[in-house]
């Protein structure tokens, strides 16, 4: 039996996981531990959950590379629960370290079967998440280094190069520099981000911030 908790800003989504988990053994998941967000699980202190099941909307401002990377620093492989509208965002969690993906839409026994088999092949992702995404245009993310999903994430949230530079204690040359290797390697995989309002599509696209902005 494979234990494994489930994070959902949806109290309803986790009840139902726990309660399917438990009247259900022939899953082979046993979901204990459920929150609303990342952090609220890691407070539950040390978890025997191999697998936690991570809803890409958990709507605690955090993107999903933070959150991803919290829960894999910890020891957790992170499956993302993924509606419609974030497909386009599942190729990124996988690149920040997800072992899986599924959709929302799909069966409850797909949702249990994709955590066994990410915890088992540490790479899967559903059947149906998998047509979804072969369906969208080809759309790589641009492989950022930490520092510079970190700049970028200042730069995209508001503050002006000088004082990216203040908040990480870098100098402001330094900071441009950053943002010119951002452009390069967006353009390198035809995402170009010459502005701006750009950065911050590609930002959001790649789960390097969370939306508050319409992309369209």
């Amino acid at each position: 039996m494979l234990h494994a908790a489930v994070i959902s800003p949806q109290p309803m989504t986790r009840i139902a996981m726990q309660r399917e988990s438990q009247d259900h053994p022939e899953h082979g998941v046993r979901i204990g531990a459920a929150a609303g967000t990342v952090a609220e699980l890691l407070e539950q202190g040390p978890l025997e959950a191999p697998v936690v099941l991570l809803s890409m909307d958990t709507l605690d401002g955090r993107s999903t590379a933070q959150n991803i990377a919290d829960l894999t620093a910890h020891d957790h492989a992170v499956v993302v629960l993924a509606s419609h509208t974030d497909v386009a965002r599942v190729r990124s969690a996988l690149a920040f370290g997800a072992a899986g993906a599924v959709g929302k839409w799909e069966p409850i026994r797909s949702v249990f079967r994709t955590m066994r088999l990410a915890c088992q092949l540490g790479d899967f992702v559903s059947d149906q998440l998998q047509s979804a995404l072969a369906a969208l245009p080809d759309r790589s993310p641009a492989k950022l280094s930490a520092r510079e999903r970190e700049v970028l994430t200042h730069y995209v949230e508001g503050l002006q190069e000088q004082e990216v530079a203040a908040t990480l204690g870098i100098a402001e040359s330094t900071v441009e520099e950053h943002l010119k290797r951002i452009r390069r390697k967006y353009a390198l995989v035809e995402r170009p981000a010459r502005t701006k309002l750009e950065l911050y599509k590609r930002a959001v696209e790649d789960g390097v911030v969370p939306p508050v902005l319409p992309l369209a």
